[in-house]
């Protein structure tokens, strides 16, 4: 299959950091890869790029059985960032086979119109892979938003200069060594950039019920844990070329969990 067909649809096996939340990374306990597709959106056609999206998981991935899942988010700068769960590299190469296969049940014609729709409301995409880091995470034993109240997201990008990652991540433990002991009940999740990414890069995500409870409590979670988060990010930031952070929403009604098989 032609990279610019399968884009589309595949749209993005799915980085991002965006996130992420993936998948329930609160549930992980081990590192986990994921390919991720960027799609940059026109501003006036938003509308038409998300209904040709759930037009092809309702006439391509659900028809066609597409055995792969897929969590999505959008930032407020009409990124959005679809990212899919694999085992590993030789994993993501199936997935495009399997793509093809559906490709050719589905109809070159009917798919080239519909990647058409999408392609149409897109300024570019781009591809990666992002591994979840449980070492650089903090995971709550009490989490405090239940799965559907994980609306609002904030990421946070550290690129970190070349060289300086063993650095980086043993001062990252010890972010998370301070939130264990002071028994936090806010998490995040981080992940390392891999194939397509400005590399070294490592970033973090944290969810909140919207941007207003996101901010009202991490300026509870500073009053537990300052000052000394502050001295370890502060000698963090001295590990980093440059800091980005987004902030974005969790989209359900974009995202896709397979039919469960009968065993």
């Amino acid at each position: 299959m032609k990279p610019n067909k399968l884009a589309g649809v595949f749209l993005l096996l799915a980085v991002g950091v965006m996130a992420l939340a993936l998948l329930a990374p609160a549930q992980e306990k081990k590192p986990q890869l994921y390919f991720v597709e960027d799609y940059v959106i026109k501003l006036s056609m938003v509308p038409q790029f998300e209904a040709a999206f759930k037009e092809v998981m309702a006439t391509v991935w659900k028809p066609y059985d597409w055995p792969w899942p897929l969590k999505t988010y959008a930032t407020e700068d009409f990124h959005y960032y679809f990212l899919y769960p694999f085992e590993n590299l030789a994993e993501i190469d199936k997935a495009f086979a399997t793509f093809n296969g559906i490709l050719g049940k589905f109809g070159e014609q009917k798919w080239d119109a519909l990647n058409r729709k999408m392609g149409d409301a897109t300024d570019y995409y781009k591809q990666g892979t992002v591994t979840f880091s449980p070492e650089l995470s903090y995971i709550p034993d009490k989490p405090q938003l239940k799965p559907e109240e994980e609306k609002f997201v904030y990421w946070g990008f550290c690129y970190v200069m070349p060289g300086r990652e063993k650095e980086f991540e043993a001062q990252f433990k010890k972010i998370v060594a301070l939130f264990k002991a002071k028994k936090v009940t806010h998490g995040f999740n981080s992940w390392i950039g891999g194939i397509g990414t400005e590399a070294p890069l490592y970033f973090y995500s944290e969810l909140a019920k919207s941007a207003a409870d996101f901010f009202l409590t991490s300026e509870k979670v500073m009053k537990i844990v300052d000052p000394e988060v502050t001295e370890l990010w502060n000698k963090t930031l001295a590990l980093m070329r440059k800091y980005e952070y987004k902030t974005g929403s969790v989209r359900p009604d974009l995202s896709y969990m397979p039919a469960a098989k009968a065993k």
